[in-house]
This record gives structure tokens, sequence and C-alpha cells, in this order.
């Protein structure tokens, strides 16, 4: 068994990316995309990465993104990149157990 995941090409032919869905529906949900996008002559290719989050998950990180949201309104600090990794890391780790 292979540790490393298998990368799905398009049907335009490219190895496709791995992007984050941030829609209400699935927030942080993963899938595999063409990377060109489809007004600059992509194929719209889509697949999703893992199996449906379970509902508590979906309550959790949208609860903690506006926790963020809330957070940067108040303070008018925007939170980096980096730390909302670090973040969702640890929140992958916790619901994983």
């Amino acid at each position: 068994m292979s540790l490393t995941p298998r990368v799905d090409s398009c049907r335009c032919d490219h190895e496709c990316q791995l992007k984050t869905s941030w829609s209400p529906s699935n927030p942080g949900r993963r899938f595999y995309g063409c990377k060109i996008k489809k007004d600059k002559g992509g194929c719209n290719y889509f697949r999703w990465f893992h199996d449906e989050f379970p509902s508590q998950a979906n309550r959790v990180i949208w609860g903690l993104l506006n926790k963020v949201k809330a957070f940067e309104e108040e303070t008018g600090e925007i939170v980096s990149p980096g730390r909302l990794t670090r973040a969702w890391i640890m929140l992958m780790v916790v619901l994983s157990w």
C-alpha cells in the first residue's frame, strides 16, 4: 500500500490540483479539479478527495470560521494563513480520534 495519494488526471490530460471547498455545504472538504479554469479552456473536472465529512465536523468547522471572522472584525487584524493551517490540522487530528 502506497502512502502517496493518487493524483487524478483530468480530461485535458493535466495533473489535477487538490483544492479546498469553502461552500456552506462542504466547508474544508478537499477535491481534485482541473488546474485550468473553465473560462480559460479547462475541462471542469471534479472529484472529491475523501468521503463526505460528518455533519458534526461541518458544524465545528463553520463555528471556528465564524469565530475567526468575528475576531478579525473585532480587532481589525487578519489571521495569517499559517495560523489557520495549524488550527485546521489540529481540528483534523481531533476529529480523526
